[in-house]
């Protein structure tokens, strides 16, 4: 992959979890809580494997791709509310990351 290709895909994820209705504060600034969550994993990646493939990068910054669209809450609050809830977002994710990498023909 370019590394023109790597920053569409970065940007890419970054303006679908900006869409996040839901808001953290960081340094005195608000921010939609996935972008944030996004950034700071990236962050710990490069901290802890700098040397990591550009694919490992792209699923640092994909794991929780618009998570609030699947809210926990939805799910019964037991063992196996929590495993389906999980085992969704594992699916969610996956799709959703695939096609915004397509969308934005990476």
């Amino acid at each position: 992959m370019t590394q023109e290709r790597y920053q569409a895909a970065i940007a890419a994820f970054d303006q679908a979890n900006a869409e996040d209705p839901n808001r953290e504060m960081a340094d005195g600034t608000e921010y939609p809580k996935e972008l944030l969550y996004a950034r700071r994993m990236s962050e710990m990646q490069e901290r802890y494997a700098p040397e990591a493939s550009e694919a490992a990068k792209l699923a640092v910054r994909a794991q929780h791709i618009q998570r609030w669209k699947i809210p926990r809450g939805n799910f019964p609050m037991d063992r196996q509310g929590y495993l389906q809830w999980r085992t969704g977002l594992y699916k969610f994710h996956a799709e959703t990351a695939g096609r915004i990498m397509q969308g934005a023909r990476i």
